[in-house]
């Protein structure tokens, strides 16, 4: 890293590193980081750890054998059976969509947004939903462990992962014994979590997937368990070393080779920067990545003091996601975010459902996040945030003004270049583009000076829906 080219650090390389490594913020955000240098800034993120963010919803880890007795019991054809597990299935329904509410309140929160947002790559990396699961305690579970291993070693997360009970349950893994390995469970742990198609061979896979054998889900608890019985004790021979391997040697052995470095370094660079980066680029990071025992907390150090992450290809090209760009809405105008019955459904409808990722591949990102549709329910939902959404930390009038006070301070008002600039400032990683600010500027003359927040909010609003904001 001593023979890159310097990075050149100043605020808006700062505000930035805040969009792309977590959920972005107010310019003052930025503006506190620039003084303690690219290093410096890039350290602060990653040792936030969100102190007093909202605690869990709270879940049953006997969910799935709770659903099992009531099952049985609607066979018994009981009068009340069926109202009780009604009841159960709606309580559990509730409850999965406190934990979405719960989980996009602590992105929103900040103080430890590049964590947030590393969970949030892991979560579409090793792709699970709740449309199989269906086990709220499950999912939190794991989630819980994207957040808990996810910025240090892979080879620890990867582990866990492969005895993790929502992963068990999602790829069949808890099926699969000695006597009838799930080839499908290894095949995506080595094509979509680790090596990438194309770098592994079928016998790989058939070894891989014995490897993988007597790990189960106990129905009563939640937890995974190892049951010897069930796994294949012989002698396996994967990437050409041999040995009784389990599923923790397995993974040291996938984790070993090469391609791992690349393949993930590659990922996590397309999901903080741009698509399809340089060979020499991917090599670069992936040999810093194999050299730190596969830390995914160094490597990422790397990416955001890199030259290139702040390259002309890296600002402001990235199409944010439907939860980027809710919870950055949320952040920039000093509010919460909208009521959990217009929010998941909205996040449903833009195409990130959190914790149920349309495929094992996860979500597609980029320009798969946008069309006709999604773009205009992106720019009618603007409207919300500035008037639904409450003001942090009650609905209250006193609040409402605080909010727009800090979107707008009041020194900035009476004069309407200087607001439109730092609503331009606030809002936008790119400058407008002229139909944009012939709008905003527009609004604005509409009002006296100095600008009152009725005159902030509906220029907020322009820029909120306006075609630039999508990306970061």
């Amino acid at each position: 890293m001593s023979n890159l080219p310097r990075t050149p650090w100043d605020q808006a390389a700062a505000a930035h590193l805040l969009r792309r490594a977590a959920f972005g913020g107010r310019p003052e955000e930025a503006e506190g980081l620039a003084p303690a240098g690219l290093e410096g800034a890039v350290d602060r993120l990653l040792a936030e750890e969100g102190r007093g963010l909202p605690s869990p919803p709270v879940t049953d880890p006997a969910e799935e054998r709770r659903r099992r007795e009531l099952r049985r019991a609607l066979r018994s054809e009981e009068p009340a059976a069926r109202r009780e597990f009604g009841a159960y299935n709606q309580a559990m329904r509730e409850t999965f969509d406190a934990l979405r509410t719960w989980w996009l309140e602590c992105m929103r929160a900040g103080g430890a947004g590049a964590r947030e947002k590393l969970t949030l790559f892991w979560h579409g990396h090793f792709a699970t939903s709740q449309t199989k699961v269906r086990c709220n305690h499950l999912m939190l579970g794991q989630n819980e462990t994207f957040r808990r291993l996810g910025t240090g070693p892979f080879g620890a997360l990867c582990t866990a992962m492969v005895r993790d009970p929502a992963m068990l349950v999602w790829l069949d893994g808890r099926q699969s014994h000695g006597k009838a390995p799930n080839e499908n469970f290894a095949r995506e742990m080595l094509e979509l979590f680790t090596l990438g198609e194309g770098h592994y061979s079928e016998e790989d896979i058939r070894e891989a997937a014995r490897c993988f054998t007597g790990w189960t889900v106990n129905p009563a608890n939640g937890r995974s368990v190892f049951a010897p019985r069930r796994h294949d004790q012989g002698r396996k021979k994967l990437f050409g070393q041999a040995g009784k391997f389990g599923a923790e040697d397995a993974t040291e052995v996938i984790c070993a080779q090469p391609r791992c470095a690349e393949f993930l370094a590659a990922k996590l660079w397309e999901f903080y920067a741009y698509p399809r980066p340089e060979p020499a680029l991917v090599k670069s990071l992936a040999a810093h990545y194999r050299k730190t025992g596969l830390h995914t907390g160094e490597l990422l150090r790397m990416i955001f003091t890199h030259p290139e992450f702040y390259s002309p290809r890296a600002r402001a090209t990235q199409i944010k996601s439907p939860v980027q760009w809710m919870v950055q809405a949320a952040r920039e105008t000093g509010r919460q975010l909208l009521p959990p019955g217009v929010a998941l459904p909205l996040a449903a409808e833009l195409g990130q459902n959190l914790f149920m990722p349309p495929s094992v591949k996860g979500w597609d990102g980029g320009a798969a996040w946008v069309n006709s549709a999604t773009m205009i329910r992106r720019s009618n939902t603007a409207l919300l945030f500035s008037t639904a959404a409450p003001p942090l930390p009650v609905e209250t009038e006193p609040m409402d003004a605080a909010a727009w006070a800090a979107v707008a301070p009041r020194e900035m008002r009476f004069d309407l270049v200087t607001l439109g600039r730092r609503l331009e400032e606030v809002f936008l990683a790119v400058p407008p583009a002229p139909a944009t600010r012939q709008r905003l500027q527009a609004v604005l003359a509409q009002g006296d000076l100095p600008c009152r927040d009725e005159t902030v909010r509906e220029a907020s609003i322009v820029l909120l829906g306006s075609p630039e904001y999508n990306l970061c």
